[in-house]
């Protein structure tokens, strides 16, 4: 059992490496197929022999690779490698992750702010540089109560001067007021025709589109809008006068005499109930032009501040958005960081564990099996067939003993038992 005891001996003299270093795997496995024949020839090639053999020769392996520190560094030097990259990328990981956490809290502080801009824009839109009243949304509604009224009376108006001027037939006696309104202009309208109804129906849209024009042009700077505004308001008097002068001259002949003077121009305008019909709808035009034109500058203000508003609003939007890409993105870094962790754990494990290289055992092996059967094939006297059927038995009890050590496969060059707390 020579080999057993060199296995168990370690050659330290100041520092210098023990016999895993200064021998090759070739140089032991001669070694081994020499100390196999030795001790089978000690034996006489008996199995059960082999069996013990094997299990010292292993423990004997076992020993020597626990106190070889310079093969088990060699052996654990792959696993210290990953340690310490798995230990440089978790520091970057830790790094990525704090510059993610450090965007995500920059935009939750962009998201409160952007927040408060939107409450405090309605108070103080002075400070977000916007030109509006402050009064804007309270304006607008009192300029809405009166718009609304104004613009049915406007409506209510043209539709009945322009049926009375046009398509009515007046009785005798009737009144100024009974000639301008008549409170069934659109039934006789109706009755007339689905022309004259459409006619009298579209007339208050025209003066409508007028008033929007002039507002549309008092927005804009210079001459030529002024006289347009002027034209506008031209427009509008005489259309006004022309139905005015078209009721006047229906109630005058109404009235006239035979002496009395043919209805013109100059009789229209010494006539009172001329200027009263162009002044009852003119002058509620204007007043309804001039509240529409204020009602749309405030609503213009409250715009702004919408505007401002829905800005901010998808500005938000979009923040929030890219947080919830961001978050994502840290439980990924997250996940890696455990992962990287737990693998730096098992790593350490491994390294404070021990490595055993089977491959090498069972090549070392297999040349003290060969040297034990050397000896009973070339030397054991005894019969042909005796000598087959114990070289097999010899072979079983060495496969039985490499499957007991889990290596009958070559999946893995190392057995690797790690430290366990």
């Amino acid at each position: 059992m020579g080999l057993l005891k060199k296995l168990t001996q370690l050659t330290t003299q100041n520092g210098v490496e023990n016999l895993t270093k200064t021998e090759t795997i070739e140089t032991q496995k001669l070694t081994y197929k020499e100390e196999g024949g030795k001790n089978s020839e000690d034996c006489s090639g008996n199995p059960h022999n082999l069996q013990s053999s094997l299990a010292a020769l292993y423990q004997s392996f076992e020993n020597k690779c626990k106190q070889d520190d310079f093969a088990q560094q060699q052996l654990k030097q792959p696993y210290l490698s990953e340690q310490k990259g798995k230990k440089t990328a978790l520091l970057n990981k830790d790094e990525e992750l704090n510059r993610l956490e450090k965007k995500v809290d920059d935009i939750d502080v962009e998201i409160d702010n952007l927040s408060q801009d939107c409450r405090i824009v309605r108070t103080n839109p002075e400070d977000y540089l916007l030109d509006v009243d402050k009064k804007a949304s309270a304006k607008f509604w009192i300029g809405i109560s009166f718009l609304l009224p104004l613009a049915a009376y406007v409506f209510v108006f043209y539709i009945s001067t322009s049926f009375s001027a046009f398509f009515r037939e007046f009785d005798p006696g009737i009144s100024l007021f009974q000639g301008m309104f008549d409170p069934q202009a659109l039934s006789k309208a109706y009755e007339a025709g689905w022309l004259e109804l459409v006619f009298i129906l579209f007339i208050p849209f025209i003066f409508f589109a007028l008033g929007y024009l002039i507002h549309m042009f008092q927005e804009k700077r210079g001459l030529i809008n002024k006289l347009k505004i002027a034209a506008l308001f031209i427009i509008t008097f005489l259309f006004d006068a022309i139905l005015a002068y078209l009721i006047d001259e229906k109630l005058y002949n109404l009235n006239k005499t035979f002496e009395s003077e043919v209805f013109n121009i100059s009789t229209a305008f010494q006539s009172v109930s001329f200027w009263l019909i162009i002044f009852a709808g003119f002058v509620s035009y204007i007043v309804w032009g001039l509240v529409f034109d204020f009602v749309m500058k405030e609503h213009a203000d409250r715009d702004k501040i919408k505007a401002f508003i829905r800005s901010k609003k998808e500005a938000i939007l979009g923040k929030e958005k890219k947080l919830i890409k961001l978050k994502g993105q840290i439980t990924h870094v997250e996940d890696e960081i455990s992962k990287i962790k737990v693998r730096i754990t098992e790593l350490q494990n491994i390294i404070d564990g021990l490595i055993l290289p089977v491959m090498n055992y069972k090549a070392l092996s297999t040349e003290y099996l060969q040297g034990w059967q050397h000896f009973i094939s070339s030397k054991l006297r005894m019969g042909s067939d005796e000598k087959d059927a114990l070289l097999l038995e010899c072979r079983g009890v060495y496969d039985k003993h490499i499957k007991t050590l889990e290596i009958d496969t070559d999946t893995y060059q190392n057995k690797v038992y790690t430290k366990t707390s």
